[in-house]
């Protein structure tokens, strides 16, 4: 070895100018993780083909920097040496997984992570706090039972948890390490890790431990599961085994989740360049023709508005349950949805199939790569404060609908559905009187997306999609249909994410005044940063491309008089709006209806029986909180609460309100 040292450090010196910028420790995580796979290995070559040319000779300047009383240059060349060394190692530390199950009735999936190249005398291991698409914290060490670390002999290590999600192993004179936990995998959602007997699905994220300091070095992953499954997901998978996969860091690792099953069905097509793969685990119906057509139009017409797509290919991961359920997660190169029910799917619920996917595939830019400072990068120990949800995922959620209207991928009548779902969801909330929409940004820290107390928050989805189209529309007509909102994420996406650097709300609010050509911290002050009505901007942005919305009676007799919801499901009262009757006549949230005049109540038949009643002085027996029975009676009441909304076309259209509409949506008003 000291005489390996010296050539190495010969070989070093005359390459640096050129090599260094392609050494891990010198370059940002993304261009590390972009150059990596080709600058690392001819790095390598080049430094092995130097040593092998100039010999294994100690040369004398190096010599001297071993001896007693050598010039400090010398000493230099020396750390220097000490430099590389390390930096050529650390190409070799890694983290292996293997994962396997015993009897997938027990639901428990075995992992075993295996670390090389340990140096310190003790090592931390830890498992993530929250997974990126959900901002709250996960908890997810809630999951793991029978953690331990061994050695590589198989000897049992001492350790202790130090936080909740945080493990200390004693690895003196230890250079290898095995620790083996057991992960609970028994909840079904776009963001879970789940067994049965018919597949392994996994979020790396919420099951995956990574070991402090090695979370830049190669992630492997070997899967124990039948020989007949195959593997949906975005990991890079050996030629050599196709149930071995592998990432260039655990950040990859941990944003690519994976399907492994043998009942996968799988529809693959090229559009603007990118490979697209869909994967549909349950039972469904999937034909080619009309997903390819149609995916293709939203996929081509996103591309088109970024200019290009951050990735070489991309995946869709559907899990397709019998019953109702609506839940997607972005990741850079995929995405996982769930929805059903089956029988839905490429029928009545076939808009809102294509409305999530277009929205899961555009967050690729806005989120995964487009992302406020805060999280540029990703903290995945603790939580990543931002006000900047309602251009996360309220522009997403905008541009999900409106894309698919702008490829002709949804019909003018669809397109107002999804309207019209967003002013209800708006009008509905009455947290949006309390809270503005950046701060509930940041309040998803404190109560997750539960429903929390009543009328405290207000929704980034829904807020933020509103004021985005409100945006979108100022602009184009402000500057006679030259710009849009699209160049506005255009400069985000080439000017920031791309140049590894995160935005502010001062840089959005920038951008937008940009192509606006006039200030618009009036619209941030009141209706981004404060709670004032935003009905008029809705009602003018409308009207500017022909289009108005009107409130009608809202169908649920219970809702339209009384002033609450109530879930059908299990008959649940769930909200009560400010005011109402329900409210001044002593409902509460949580109670549970028994009966309406003495006659028991159904989900089937809740809706009928207030509708006999409507016109009656209505006795409702409620089960309360606390289990007991007592009797609310409310008047008749002739109101409209939670009125529904619908979308229309104004009977006199100017030509600029044509004009606009079209350079709005690249449609003509039927």
């Amino acid at each position: 070895m000291a005489a390996f040292l010296p050539a190495y450090t010969q070989a070093m010196h005359l390459g640096r100018q050129v090599r260094l910028s392609a050494l891990p420790h010198v370059q940002t995580a993304k261009q590390h993780q972009a150059k990596k796979e080709l600058a690392l290995p001819a790095l390598f070559c080049e430094v092995l083909l130097s040593i092998l040319k100039m010999g294994l000779s100690q040369p004398s300047g190096l010599q001297a920097a071993t001896t007693e009383g050598s010039a400090p240059e010398d000493r230099s060349s020396w750390t220097n040496a000490n430099f590389y060394i390390f930096t050529l190692l650390k190409f070799f530390e890694n983290m292996h997984y293997k994962v396997s199950y015993q009897h997938y009735s027990s639901q428990f999936l075995y992992f075993e992570l295996t670390i090389t190249g340990v140096k310190n005398a003790e090592t931390f291991v830890r498992i993530p706090a929250w997974r990126p698409g959900r901002y709250e914290l996960g908890t997810f060490a809630k999951n793991i039972r029978n953690w331990k670390a061994y050695d590589e002999k198989g000897n049992l290590l001492p350790s202790e948890k130090t936080q909740r999600d945080r493990w200390k192993i004693n690895t003196k004179n230890i250079s290898t390490i095995v620790v083996k936990y057991e992960v609970y995998a028994n909840l079904l959602n776009a963001g879970s890790t789940y067994l049965d007997d018919n597949q392994v699905y996994m979020n790396p994220v919420n099951c995956c431990c990574y070991a402090e300091g090695w979370e830049d070095q190669k992630c492997e992953m070997k899967l124990e599961v039948p020989k007949d499954y195959i593997i949906a997901t975005g990991l890079e998978k050996s030629a050599k085994d196709p149930h071995t996969l592998s990432a260039p860091n655990f950040d990859q690792l941990a944003d690519r989740p994976l399907i492994a099953s043998n009942q996968l069905k799988h529809i693959e097509f090229i559009v603007s360049g990118l490979q697209v793969h869909l994967w549909f685990m349950g039972e469904c119906k999937p034909d080619k023709v009309r997903l390819t057509n149609d995916f293709s139009r939203f996929i081509e017409e996103q591309i088109e508005s970024y200019g290009e797509f951050p990735e070489k290919e991309y995946h869709f991961l559907y899990q397709i349950t019998p019953h109702k359920t609506h839940h997607g997660v972005e990741h850079e190169n995929s995405t996982v949805c769930m929805i059903g029910p089956t029988f839905a799917l490429f029928n009545t619920g076939y808009d809102e199939f294509l409305s999530l996917s277009s929205h899961e595939f555009y967050h690729s830019w806005n989120i995964k790569k487009i992302r406020p400072v805060e999280m540029m990068p990703y903290d995945l120990t603790r939580e990543n404060y931002s006000k900047l949800g309602y251009v996360a995922e309220g522009v997403t959620t905008y541009y999900g609908d409106y894309m698919c209207y702008r490829s002709k991928v949804f019909t003018q009548e669809h397109f107002f559905i999804a309207l019209e779902d967003l002013l209800d969801k708006h009008f509905h909330n009455y947290g949006r009187l309390y809270m503005p929409v950046a701060e509930a940004s940041f309040d998803t820290w404190v109560d997750g997306y539960e429903p929390g107390i009543p009328h405290r928050k207000t929704s980034i989805y829904t807020e933020g999609a509103l004021a985005a189209l409100i945006t979108d529309i100022y602009i184009i007509k402000e500057s006679n249909f030259k710009y849009s909102l699209d160049n506005v994420m255009y400069d985000l996406y080439h000017d920031f994410a791309k140049k590894g650097k995160g935005y502010t709300e001062e840089i959005y609010r920038g951008l937008i005044e940009k192509y606006l050509g006039r200030d618009f911290k009036w619209f941030f002050d009141k209706y981004i940063n404060g709670v004032e009505n935003i009905e008029e901007e809705l009602r003018s942005a409308f009207n500017s491309v022909g289009l108005d919305f009107e409130p009608e009676h809202n169908p649920q007799p219970y809702e339209k008089n009384l002033g609450c919801k109530v879930s059908e499901e299990n008959l649940k009262i769930t909200n009560i709006a400010p005011g109402s009757p329900a409210e001044k006549h002593g409902l509460m949230i949580g109670e549970i209806i028994a009966s309406v005049n003495g006659y028991s109540v159904t989900g089937a038949n809740l809706k009928h029986w207030f509708t006999y009643f409507k016109n009656d002085e209505i006795h409702i027996r409620v089960r309360t909180i606390d289990n007991q029975i007592r009797t609310v009676i409310v008047p008749p009441y002739e109101n409209n609460y939670y009125a529904v909304h619908k979308m229309k076309v104004l009977s006199q259209l100017s030509q600029s309100q044509m004009s606009l509409h079209e350079a709005w949506t690249k449609n003509s008003l039927n």
